[in-house]
């Protein structure tokens, strides 16, 4: 036969009641499987009820009420300090859901790019990142960049500095002038006749970064300027010509031998080209490597974004404190104190 016990007990200055039905949990479990013919809901309501502490042992005496109660204080401490860090993770967890919202319209921004682009080929194929394309340029532009090095550093060399003894030798052995690309003992002797020549490469390299910066203008007068630096260029490369040519002639005629004007030699003509052509072949190569370059600035941009948003997401979730623990913690304390004597 079941026995009712009541308790009262006050707690956070309240009186609260508590009632346990002491039970034979043997008898009482086949009495009850019966009635309700092995129902498992209500199977687990009296599992509930037992874990509570409200269905006990006849002969389960509990724990002592000065125990009882210190528990209860330990339940208080734990509970707000399960209530601030469930507070906490909300605030952890509304970040995060935040930042894959952002996610989730940056990733569908770059889904209509990539619709929008996808609807007229044609002017995909302009507007999309070419990678090929690129590589191709690229590689060009550093095959180019190496030879423009030594090219300017070798004219500039031979237009400032004449051996005449070497000249000589050249020309009594059938070699002629010699090669306006220099040698890898020639590139030594320029760098140590003056260290500057080094940088000669570098203004040719400045005339080409212009010609695109140029071109990036809006301004109405933008190719009279492109027009202007041209020029520029043309006539820097043809004085180079005309000086290395002149020099040339010079050691001719001071050996003896006949000399040819500038307009006839074609020396000066393949030494003009070099430099000229090949640097506006440079930049138009650089300018469009940089235009190729800025069609895929857009959805690196975006995915650099969605990266850190992804990071972010990853540092919150690293932050928030699992008070699964402490929940199992509270548990028990609560079994414990459940049952009144």
């Amino acid at each position: 036969m079941a026995n009712f016990e009541k308790s009262t007990i006050k707690e956070n200055g309240k009186e609260v009641i508590y009632q346990v039905e002491r039970v034979s949990l043997t008898e009482y479990g086949y009495e009850k499987s019966g009635n309700v013919k092995g129902d498992p809901a209500i199977y687990q309501s009296y599992l509930n009820r037992i874990m509570n502490g409200d269905l006990v042992e006849e002969n389960y005496k509990g724990l002592p009420e000065e125990e009882k109660t210190e528990k209860r204080s330990e339940i208080s401490k734990l509970e707000k300090q399960e209530k601030k860090i469930s507070k906490e993770n909300e605030k952890y967890e509304k970040e995060i859901q935040e930042k894959k919202n952002k996610i989730e319209e940056y990733r569908q921004k770059l889904l209509d790019l990539r619709e929008k682009r996808s609807k007229d080929p044609e002017k995909a194929k302009k507007n999309n990142f070419n990678p090929f394309k690129f590589n191709i340029n690229l590689f060009i532009l550093l095959m180019l960049s190496a030879y423009l090095f030594f090219f300017y550093i070798s004219a500039a060399y031979k237009a400032l500095y004449v051996d005449f003894e070497e000249i000589a030798e050249n020309i009594a052995q059938g070699i002629g002038t010699g090669s306006i690309m220099p040698g890898p003992y020639e590139l030594g002797e320029a760098i140590s006749y003056n260290f500057l020549l080094f940088l000669v490469p570098f203004i040719f390299y400045a005339f080409g970064w212009a010609f695109h910066v140029i071109l990036e203008m809006s301004h109405k007068a933008k190719f009279v300027f492109l027009g202007a630096l041209i020029a520029v260029t043309f006539m820097v490369d043809f004085l180079l010509a005309l000086i290395i040519h002149n020099n040339t002639e010079l050691a001719k005629e001071l050996m003896g031998l006949n000399t040819t004007h500038w307009t006839q030699s074609s020396t000066f003509y393949i030494i003009l080209f070099l430099g000229f052509l090949v640097y506006i072949i440079w930049s138009i190569l650089l300018d469009s490597l940089l235009r190729e370059w800025d069609k895929g600035e857009i959805p690196r941009n975006i995915k650099k974004i969605v990266k850190h948003l992804m990071r972010d997401i990853q540092e919150l979730e690293n932050k928030k404190i699992s008070n699964a623990a402490l929940n199992e913690k509270l548990h028990m304390l609560r079994e414990d104190v459940s049952t009144v004597m």
